[in-house]
């Protein structure tokens, strides 16, 4: 008999510990709700893809500045999917407004080596005076490269100066910090694409710090560590258990997981996990339901766009606010 009333009492026990849980994972009350209604809401992600060379770059950011012009003219706004090399070049377009390819172009003449004179060669082909020196035949040369990028008429016949070259280049840079101060002004909500989160390196030491990372699992320690808003290509079955059950923690405050496991989102330590491309639902605050959509565009085809849902307006619901009332 006393062996009934325990196994009674251990099921009442179990039952209730089943039913707390089922609250706590279904009852969160959002910080929100007072300004953004309850519902299922659907966010957009706009993919986009950056070209390899460097006259579709040229493009690119062209039809960028205008797309830019565009946001803030009309005060629209929208989520945008970037990949990673188009981060490295921001970056180097934010550090001196030129782009990698265009180094060469901008260093003295006279201080270029045989690889760089070569490459030269190799892009700007037109036959200058052979009686030239050779620091005037490249300059002459990379004065060409720069008028041709800013659609200037060019002259091969006439020699130029390393000032005439500055001009130019500072011509360029003006046009380009004008589109930066532009992006600092309109709402776009960029998240970057890391296609391959996993490193096959087992005993990593992050930023050269002599700090062994206990190894959970192979996803890239410095991914754990990015403050831009990140999307985490094709992560494993297991490792998306463990981000639902906390075991995988970032710094980033919107983390988006692709996967075959699960689809919606949670919220960790007040950051947001979205999850993408999985059958199983799940939704962290009560009566919210937020699932995305990915949809690969060009930058012409986002200025027939205007959203007005940012994957940050539940961080920022009084920007949202403050947006629907306009």
């Amino acid at each position: 008999m006393y062996r009934y009333i325990l196994l009674l009492m251990m099921s009442i026990v179990v039952t209730g510990c089943t039913g707390i849980a089922k609250i706590k994972e279904r009852y969160h009350r959002a910080p929100f709700e007072q300004v953004i209604d309850r519902g299922d809401y659907q966010i957009n992600l706009y993919e986009i893809k950056y070209p390899e060379k460097y006259e579709e770059k040229i493009e690119f950011y062209n039809d960028f500045s205008i797309l830019l012009k565009k946001l803030l003219v009309y005060d629209s706004t929208l989520n945008i999917l970037y990949p990673e090399e188009l981060k490295k070049d921001i970056l180097k377009l934010g550090d001196n407004l030129l782009l990698p390819e265009e180094e060469i172009y901008a260093k003295p003449s006279s201080e270029l080596s045989k690889i760089e004179m070569e490459e030269i060669d190799k892009n700007i082909d037109f036959k200058l005076d052979n009686e030239l020196g050779k620091s005037q035949y490249y300059l002459n040369k990379q004065v060409y490269f720069w008028k041709k990028l800013l659609k200037q008429k060019n002259n091969t016949r006439e020699n130029y100066t390393e000032l005439d070259k500055e001009r130019l280049i500072q011509e360029v840079k003006k046009s380009r910090k004008e589109m930066f101060e532009i992006l600092n002004e309109v709402e776009i909500t960029s998240i970057l694409k890391i296609t391959d989160p996993y490193t096959s390196n087992e005993d990593n030491y992050w930023q050269q710090k002599d700090v062994y990372i206990h190894r959970k699992t192979k996803i890239n320690p410095q991914i754990f560590r990015e403050i831009n808003y990140i999307y985490l290509g094709d992560i494993e079955d297991l490792d998306a258990k463990k981000i639902v059950g906390e075991q995988l923690k970032f710094d980033s405050k919107i983390v988006i997981i692709e996967n075959k496991l699960y689809n919606g989102y949670t919220v960790v330590d007040n950051k947001f996990v979205f999850f993408h491309g999985g059958k199983n639902n799940i939704s962290y605050y009560d009566g919210y339901k937020i699932n995305l959509e990915i949809k690969e565009v060009t930058l012409k085809d986002l200025l027939k766009i205007d959203d007005d849902i940012l994957i940050d307006d539940f961080l920022n619901p009084n920007l949202y606010k403050k947006r629907q009332g306009k």
